[in-house]
Order: C-alpha cells, then sequence, then structure tokens
C-alpha cells in the first residue's frame, strides 16, 4: 500500500508537470470507456438480455434457399406458408413477415415508415398484446390486407402526441387506409432484420386475394417468416424435422418443388448469420 501511494503521487506530480499529455490521456480514456459502454450496450440487448416473449428460444425465423442456384432467402409461397404450419409437424405457429416501406397519411404531419404485413396470429405468436387497445385475432382473418393496423409506441408518441382516443383513427399507407386498432408498449420490437429495423405499423393478410392474387406454389411471394417451435423441439431438432419434411415436399411438387433447396429455421439471437 505504501509503495502503490508513492506512485500516484509520483504519477499526479507527472501528469501536472505536463498539461497536454494529460488532456490527451484522459481523452483517449473517455474515448476508449465511452466505446466500451457503447459496444455493451449493444451486445446486452442484442445477445445477452433475453427476447420480451415467453419461450424466446422457441421462436426462429424462417428461410428458404435454392442450393441449385446458390440462391439464399428466395421466399415462401402462400401454399408453403400452409403446408409448414399444418403438415410439417415442426411449428406451433407461423407468420408471414412482408416488410414495406410506405408514406404514412392521416396524422398532423406525413412520414416515411415501415410497415410489417404480417398473418393474423402474428402477436399470439409472440405472446405480445397491446398498451392501448387490442391486438389482431381471429377476426382479422381475411384473404387480402385487414383494415385495422396496430402502430408503435414511438409513432403513437410522435405523431399523435400520446392520445388516448387515437384508436378508432383513419390513416393512410401510402394509398390504402387503414384504422387503428391498437397501440404496442414501449419496448416491443420486431424480433427480426426487417427493411428499417424499426416497424412503425402492423397490418394483418392473408395472401391470396388483392393485392397478392390467388395463391400459387411456385410463386415466393413471402419474404420471409417467423415461427415457434412446437413444444419440447429444439432448433436442430426441429431443423432434421424441417429437412425431411422439404424433401417429401419435392417428390410430392415435382415441377413446383422439385430444384434443390434448403428451409432454415434460423434462431432470431443469430437472424444475422448466414446459417
Amino acid at each position: 500500500m505504501h509503495n502503490l501511494l508513492q506512485d500516484l503521487r509520483y504519477s499526479f506530480r507527472t501528469l501536472l508537470k505536463n498539461p497536454g499529455f494529460t488532456l490527451i490521456a484522459v481523452i483517449t480514456l473517455g474515448l476508449g470507456i465511452g466505446a466500451n459502454t457503447a459496444i455493451f450496450s449493444v451486445v446486452n440487448a442484442v445477445l445477452l438480455s433475453p427476447l420480451p416473449f415467453p419461450q424466446p428460444e422457441q421462436i426462429v425465423i424462417l428461410r428458404d434457399d435454392l442450393t441449385g442456384r446458390q440462391l439464399e432467402n428466395v421466399g415462401l409461397s402462400v401454399d408453403e406458408l400452409k403446408d409448414f404450419q399444418e403438415r410439417s409437424g415442426v411449428f406451433d405457429q407461423i407468420s408471414a413477415v412482408w416488410p414495406v416501406d410506405a408514406n404514412l397519411t392521416g396524422s398532423d404531419r406525413p412520414e416515411r415508415i415501415e410497415l410489417l404485413g404480417v398473418s393474423p396470429n402474428y402477436f399470439s405468436l409472440l405472446g405480445a398484446n397491446a398498451q392501448l387497445g387490442r391486438v389482431f385475432g381471429p377476426q382479422e382473418h381475411t384473404p387480402g390486407f385487414a383494415e385495422g393496423v396496430v402502430i408503435s409506441d414511438g409513432l403513437w408518441r410522435r405523431l399523435f402526441g400520446s392520445d388516448p382516443n387515437v384508436l378508432g383513427r383513419k390513416i393512410y399507407a401510402d394509398s390504402d387506409l387503414y384504422t387503428i386498432i391498437g397501440v404496442m408498449p414501449a419496448g416491443f420490437r420486431h424480433p427480426g432484420k426487417t427493411l428499417r429495423n424499426e416497424v412503425e405499423i402492423w397490418a394483418a393478410a392473408g395472401y391470396t386475394a388483392n393485392p397478392f392474387g390467388p395463391p400459387v406454389r411456385a410463386q415466393r411471394i413471402l419474404p420471409g417468416a417467423i415461427a415457434r417451435l412446437k413444444p419440447g423441439l429444439d432448433v436442430q431438432q426441429a431443423q432434421a424435422k424441417l429437412d425431411t419434411f422439404t424433401a417429401n415436399l419435392r417428390t410430392e411438387f415435382p415441377k413446383e418443388s422439385g430444384r434443390p433447396r434448403v428451409v432454415r429455421s434460423t434462431p432470431v439471437r443469430t437472424r444475422n448469420s448466414r446459417r
């Protein structure tokens, strides 16, 4: 302890004699501490802190690759999404995910926002509820887009001044008219990568009518999907069952699904990885 105190006194005197060096040292330490704090905050939020959903380890991102053409994330057809839900034995629930960059009007000022087209069971799949109003339910099941939409807390505060009477408000996303039925809590985020990584509006659709048209198995109109695994399945077991089911689809539909392909179920924690 005596030697330590001597070293500290010597260091302090040296720093006082060299104010320029002292300033550089302080700035360098400040930048280093700040950078490390920022990096840890990101790592903690993305990798360490659990997602705010029940059993988040069961939530996966579903992607389809055409390995014969070395193409990744080529999208899914509506029929394939239905097959994975009803016949694969892998997923408890599955929802389409369709990010759209849209121009929002109907508030005090227009704004460019991201709208996420999903299936009506999206919020049920995540186990998420609105802080104001309600989320989608079976009543939103429709061949095209449903009229009711759910907005983010940020959009509610920014464009509507946290108005509790926002429910029932009419808004336009591009030229499409919607009605606000719910506002999500401040901490809610879509657990996956989208266009802006900040979804402001969620809209439900069945993807079997305008603007989509009748479903055709070979038409991969859905950019991707999010799903919850069946209880008792981990990601590795689910992928093995999915590989077998995909092979069966190629046999059942050789014209539509005959090309070499891999359907990946990727945990949301590693959604930015290639495998």
